[in-house]
């Protein structure tokens, strides 16, 4: 039986690029995942058939709970920079992904994560919150490790969607 695997920001350009890799190889159930109800995700469909549609509020335990409910595997990422102004809430959205996935039995969660550049200048550089708050949910994902499989990708700060 395969297995389903839900991709969070299935219409962006990581998600969507694990959507289309895992769409191509055939293996996996697929279920996208969005947090804007007027996104593209309904293209996907056209794109995609057969993949399931989800939709989730990442400050809302309750609603991640629900799409991760028979899933195998989460594809864990958060828009940081659409929350740039609440850098707690980005922490605090990943961290609710992590803990959602426990709670709904995930058996793994891949996350993109980054280095801590405060870590890796030595101190240096202490202002990148957004790398330091990434490796922080990394140390929190490791740290449940007796509760759930979890991998960390780290992609390149460049990407294009094509």
């Amino acid at each position: 039986m395969s297995k389903l695997v839900a991709i969070i920001g299935a219409t962006g350009p990581q998600g969507g690029s694990v959507l289309k890799t895992l769409y191509a190889s055939g293996k996996h159930k697929l279920r996208a995942l969005t947090c804007n109800p007027d996104s593209s995700i309904k293209a996907l469909v056209a794109k995609y058939p057969g993949i399931e549609l989800g939709q989730a509020d990442l400050d809302d335990a309750s609603s991640l709970c629900k799409v991760f409910d028979n899933v195998d595997t989460v594809f864990g990422m958060t828009d940081y920079y659409a929350l740039m102004q609440k850098e707690q809430v980005a922490n605090m959205q990943d961290k609710g992904v992590v803990d959602a996935a426990i709670n709904a039995g995930v058996k793994m969660l891949v996350y993109s994560g980054m280095d801590s550049m405060t870590v890796l200048s030595g101190g240096k550089y202490t202002n990148c919150v957004h790398f330091d708050n990434k490796h922080n949910i990394e140390e929190y994902l490791n740290s449940k490790s007796d509760a759930i499989g979890g991998f960390v990708i780290y992609l390149g700060c460049y990407m294009e969607t094509t």
